[in-house]
C-alpha cells in the first residue's frame, strides 16, 4: 500500500473512532434499538466499545435477585456504562421464595452508592409457589416500597404473555418493559400499554461477547419517561 494512502486511512480511522466517542447520547435511539439491558450472563463487557454504538442510550443492569443474590458483575457494570455516559437503571429479579421486605433491603444495599439515572425495574417472569393474587399482591408491595424510596413509579419487567395472564391490568399504570421476541409489537390485555419493548435476545453488540437482549421505547415514550 502507498505510504500516503495508509497514512490517510490511520487518520480517517482516528476521527471515527473520535466522533463514536464524543456522540451524544440522545433520547430517541438513531437505529432499531434505543437500549439493553444485561447480567451476569453477558460476563466482562468492553464498556469502551458498547459506548460507541450511539443506538444505546441506556442500560439496564442486573443489581439482585431474592433475598441475599447480588450479582456479581453489577458495580462493575454500572461504573463501565457511566463511563462512556451511558444512562444506568437497576433491576430486581422478583422472588416468590423470599420476603419482600428482604428482597427491597438487598436491593438498596446493593445500589447504594451506585448512581441511578433511571428508574428501578422489577423484573416478573415466575409466577413460583404463589397464587396469582399472591403475587400480584407482592409484587405491588415492593412497587410501593421502591416508590416511596426514589419518588417514582418503578418499572415493571415481564414477557407479554405471563404479564397478560398474572399481572394485567393491575400494572398497568406502571411504566411496563415488556419482552416479546417477535416482529409484532407487545399486545396487552385491558387497554395496558408498553413503555419499552424487548424484542430479541438475541442481539449483537461490539463489546459484548455474549448475546444481549435489545429494546426500544414505544412511539411516544423516551427516556424522559424512566429518568429519576
Amino acid at each position: 500500500m502507498n505510504k500516503s494512502v495508509h497514512i490517510l486511512l490511520l487518520v480517517a480511522l482516528a476521527l471515527v473512532i473520535a466522533a463514536c466517542n464524543n456522540a451524544p447520547h440522545k433520547n430517541k435511539a438513531s437505529g432499531p434499538y434505543s437500549g439493553i439491558d444485561v447480567s451476569r450472563h453477558q460476563k466482562d463487557i468492553d464498556w469502551t466499545k458498547v459506548g460507541c454504538d450511539s443506538c444505546v442510550t441506556f442500560v439496564y443492569i442486573k443489581a439482585t435477585e431474592g433475598a441475599t443474590i447480588v450479582d456479581p458483575h453489577y458495580a462493575a457494570n454500572v461504573a463501565g456504562a457511566h463511563s462512556e455516559g451511558i444512562m444506568v437503571g437497576s433491576y430486581h429479579f422478583f422472588s416468590s421464595t423470599s420476603p419482600v421486605k428482604a428482597q427491597f433491603d438487598n436491593f438498596m444495599r446493593a445500589t447504594r452508592g451506585h448512581k441511578q439515572d433511571l428508574i428501578p425495574m422489577i423484573d416478573v417472569e415466575k409466577q413460583g409457589k404463589f397464587s396469582r393474587s399472591q403475587l400480584i399482591d407482592s409484587v405491588a408491595k415492593l412497587a410501593l416500597m421502591m416508590e416511596q424510596q426514589f419518588k417514582r413509579k418503578p418499572m415493571i419487567y415481564s414477557t407479554m404473555d405471563f404479564y397478560n395472564s398474572y399481572l394485567a391490568p393491575q400494572f398497568n399504570a406502571y411504566p411496563l418493559y415488556i419482552g416479546r421476541y417477535s416482529t409484532a409489537k407487545p399486545q396487552l390485555k385491558w387497554g395496558g400499554k408498553y413503555t419499552i419493548w424487548q424484542y430479541t435476545e438475541h442481539g449483537i453488540i461490539t463489546g459484548i461477547n455474549k448475546h444481549v437482549d435489545l429494546c426500544t421505547f414505544n412511539d411516544d415514550k423516551s427516556l424522559e419517561d424512566i429518568s429519576l
